[in-house]
């Protein structure tokens, strides 16, 4: 099959005419960027089309859509034991056209595939209808697809397969982005990834993203990948400390992927050794 070469775009970014992939390592992942794609649909009047494995699956971020605007697909009736591409195309197809009937200048799709991969010939008959669907999209003025699969169900040869079949990677929305930093979720590990420059100005944007991811988890740690950040002041390490120390006995603050120099300027002043703060040995 022919090869595309990805590009990593946050869920806002999102464009008809954009078939994306996501690979979420957990349900918290998913629920952010599905979620997130969803209400943003909803919020802008779009028609949202939901393909399921079972009809009791949940849509993240719609939990009172609008009537009518959410329209869900259950595909177990249509595939039985084996997964038949060509049913699940028609099935999307018929329903965009509706769709398009009613008057939605936009459509979105999204569909989790990956129960799919786990059926005979799975893999081969996805990449298939991927392709078409690829096909489909890329021309489209109205539609913008995700299409859904966990990598916890995923072999890496599957994955990469995947990636292949897919011309958009789509990740979650910064949690905060400036022409100076940008703060962004990860999910495994769990914390935030800092890209850019981390100056005074910028640290009580850091300690409310914190503040609020804290308060959305229980006893967890978090990590900081501090490997895309250029610079950090003193004032801000303090602040990271002063974090770590309230959450001492709660899960520790993992500071990731450090550069040498920052690593020598912790153990040097001493935080290193801080209650709830550690320092990974991954650079």
């Amino acid at each position: 099959m022919e090869t595309l070469v990805s590009v990593r775009r946050p869920v806002r970014e999102l464009r008809p005419g954009d078939h994306a992939l996501l690979t979420f390592a957990n349900d918290e992942e998913q629920r952010n960027v599905v979620g997130s794609f969803v209400r943003a649909g909803l919020a802008a009047g779009d028609k949202v089309i939901y393909l399921a494995e079972t009809a009791h699956a949940r849509v993240p971020g719609a939990p009172n859509p609008p009537p009518g605007r959410l329209s869900m697909v259950a595909l177990d009736g249509f595939n039985g034991r084996s997964f038949q591409p060509r049913v699940v195309l028609d099935a999307l197809v018929e329903e965009i056209r509706r769709a398009e009937d009613e008057g939605y200048g936009t459509i979105r799709v999204t569909a989790d595939m990956t129960w799919a991969v786990r059926r005979p010939n799975g893999l081969e008959l996805l990449l298939g209808s991927e392709l078409r669907i690829e096909h489909a999209i890329a021309p489209s003025t109205s539609v913008i697809a995700i299409c859904e699969y966990d990598r916890r169900h995923c072999s890496p040869e599957e994955l990469g397969a995947l990636h292949q079949a897919h011309g958009i990677v789509v990740v979650p929305d910064p949690e905060f982005e400036d022409s100076v930093l940008r703060i962004v979720r990860t999910f495994d590990p769990t914390g935030l990834a800092l890209i850019g420059e981390l100056d005074a100005s910028r640290h009580m944007v850091l300690d409310g993203v914190l503040a609020r991811l804290v308060s959305s988890i229980n006893g967890s740690e978090i990590h900081l990948d501090l490997s895309g950040l250029g610079f950090i002041d003193l004032g801000a390490i303090n602040m990271l400390a002063d974090v770590a120390a309230r959450r001492a006995g709660h899960g520790p603050l993992v500071l990731d992927r450090m550069s040498p120099q920052f690593r020598t300027v912790m153990e040097t002043v001493g935080w290193h050794m801080l209650p709830g703060l550690r320092l990974s040995d991954d650079q």
